[in-house]
């Protein structure tokens, strides 16, 4: 098939003889003014574009630079025997010109440049087409990834839940590590793979052994330290993943080469290996079990010096005791929500005049309070753990949940950065009320709660580190988490996971809030609909929460919801909240 040219010029002869130059063999259109050529443009796809320089209403130059966003693979060739020299010297070297030819022109000099620059065209046109062909491919391929590691997921979870918790963090504080370090952005992915499969191997490790309450013997020792290999070999062959299987296979090697499985020394490890060992070590100390308590941040971070040299890397320690946020952080969260004095975001008004029944209305707009009666209701009165609100109200009693709203009030006005937060999280908590009334997965209560306090951990880092956090609240939730990982060792999900684990909330619920931001790798049902409800209460309007990057259709479908019920769910939270806000506001 020949190429189509497009030629324009105002003077009809020199159109025709162009025309006549050319018909021969190209596919030859015709212009006589710059508006004529862009009208023509957007109808034919065209391989090169000849044009004269000085026209009426719109110059040649003026109509090139137009044409390359409307045909960027488009070449471009100027006549002209004027010209603004630099003009065509800013549009050259802009990529908007291939040539320029002055007139008189040569027919046999013009038609081999349009030759050599109709072989420019399918140069890169070739290329532009391989380079999407190799798009769409890295694309398949990190798809088949996110797939492959969604299903470990699922295993892991079904094994044991604290290994599934447990490699999420054991990612955050690597990654955290990493950029401290300077890896670049490929190592840093790898790193977070490598990490949060650093345990995959246990898949096949017996149950007996893997969740024993006591000391293993000698021959359950040895069963345990086949998992690295298992691992490893689970990966290989996958692709773009070797790095990562080689990483997994060595995160138990030992700085002086007393680890295993290949008795690995120094530098001789893998960086991405050493970084995982202490990431996983600061995680399993920090993290209870079943046959011991969790040490404190300071204890952790002693035994992990004291371990620098022998077991760890002292770079990589040093790395990661340096991330000083980390111990403020988590002090923060031993103290309890009624001690974090986040009132410039959470407010609380309430007198000796108000109702129970008003007063119990306000603490259900109010994250902090709500989150002070469900920790008190799980730590003091008897019962099994709960998030509904209803159930601590009925728990604690008209007197205790008045005290608890009167230590919990403040007289500070929220500023705008407490406003957005407190908002969103009414809208994500009525929109998880929706869904789980539509869904059935789980009781409406607990999940409007959870939306109440999903972003608890956004508004403790706000508090301790409002300057930062004002720089990083305008990134998108996978951006922000990304920078809170480098600045504070751990992302605001994972600091609401240890909030509500200290309120008392179901094991599950508080790990949905981790996992919720992560959606190529959730695998809770609950965290899927957090995800959703948080992906509701962002959009401006319900034809967005209908939009299929928020949620895969799997995925959508797993939870038994349709577009059609996220865009219902969208217009019906608005007046619901509008009715709640207004006697607050």
């Amino acid at each position: 098939m020949s190429h189509k040219i497009l030629i324009v010029d105002d003077e009809l002869p020199n159109l025709r003889l162009l025309e006549r130059l050319f018909r021969r063999d190209y596919n030859v259109i015709s212009a006589a003014s710059g508006m004529d050529a862009m009208r023509l443009l957007e109808q034919h796809d065209v391989a090169l574009i000849i044009t004269d320089q000085r026209m009426p209403g719109m110059s040649g130059i003026e109509l090139l630079k137009r044409t390359a966003s409307l045909r960027p693979h488009m070449v471009r060739i100027i006549l002209t025997g004027f010209i603004d020299v630099g003009a065509l010297v800013e549009a050259i070297n802009c990529g908007q010109i291939y040539k320029y030819v002055t007139k008189p022109w040569n027919n046999d000099e013009l038609r081999l440049t349009v030759e050599r620059a109709l072989q420019h065209y399918d140069t890169n046109r070739s290329r532009h087409e391989l380079a999407h062909v190799n798009e769409r491919l890295v694309s398949q391929m990190k798809a088949m990834t996110r797939s492959f590691v969604r299903s470990v997921a699922d295993a892991l979870e079904a094994k044991d839940e604290y290994i599934h918790g447990h490699s999420r963090r054991v990612g955050g504080y690597a990654v955290a590590i990493g950029r401290r370090m300077g890896l670049d952005e490929i190592s840093l992915e790898q790193l977070r793979l490598a990490a949060f499969l650093h345990d995959v191997g246990k898949i096949g490790t017996p149950e007996q052994i893997l969740l024993k309450p006591g000391s293993l013997t000698s021959e359950e020792h040895a069963v345990m330290r086949l998992h690295p290999r298992r691992g490893a070999r689970m990966l290989t062959g996958i692709a773009d993943m070797e790095r990562v299987a080689d990483a997994v296979l060595h995160h138990h090697e030992h700085f002086d080469g007393t680890g295993y499985p290949n008795l690995l020394r120094g530098d001789q490890i893998p960086i991405l290996s050493r970084i995982i060992l202490v990431a996983d070590a600061y995680d399993a100390l920090t993290s209870p079990r079943p046959f011991r308590a969790a040490c404190a941040h300071i204890e952790a971070i002693e035994q992990l010096e004291k371990a620098a040299g022998s077991q760890f890397d002292p770079e990589v320690v040093r790395a990661f005791t340096g991330i000083e946020a980390l111990q403020r952080i988590r002090m923060a969260v031993v103290e309890g929500p009624e001690n974090m004095r986040l009132s410039p975001f959470w407010l609380a008004s309430a007198s000796s005049e108000t109702t129970f029944g008003e007063l119990i209305a306000e603490i259900e707009t109010e994250p902090l309070i709500a989150a002070s009666v469900l920790r008190a209701a799980n730590n003091e009165a008897d019962g099994p753990p709960t998030a509904s609100l209803d159930v601590a109200f009925v728990r604690l009693g008209e007197s205790r949940v008045r005290e608890i709203s009167a230590l919990s009030s403040s007289s500070f006005e929220r500023d705008a950065a407490g406003a957005r937060l407190w908002e969103h999280s009414l809208r994500t908590a009525e929109a998880m009320r929706l869904l789980a009334e539509k869904a059935g997965i789980i009781n409406p209560d607990e999940a409007y709660a959870l939306g109440l306090l999903h972003d608890v951990g956004e508004a403790l880092l706000f508090q301790l580190f409002p300057v930062k956090m004002s720089e990083i609240q305008v990134s998108s939730d996978s951006d922000r988490s990304e920078q809170e990982l480098v600045e504070f060792g751990v992302d605001h999900a994972q600091i609401g996971q240890w909030v509500l684990e200290s309120c008392g909330f179901p094991t599950k619920l508080a790990a949905a809030v981790q996992a919720h931001h992560d959606v190529a790798r959730i695998n809770s049902s609950v965290a899927l609909m957090l995800h959703l409800a948080n992906s509701i209460a962002h959009a401006d309007n319900p034809y967005k929460v209908a939009a299929v990057e928020i949620i895969d259709n799997d995925q959508l479908y797993s939870l038994g919801l349709s577009r059609n019920d996220l865009f219902h769910i969208h217009t019906c939270i608005q007046s619901t909240i509008e009715q709640k806000l207004d006697p607050v506001l």
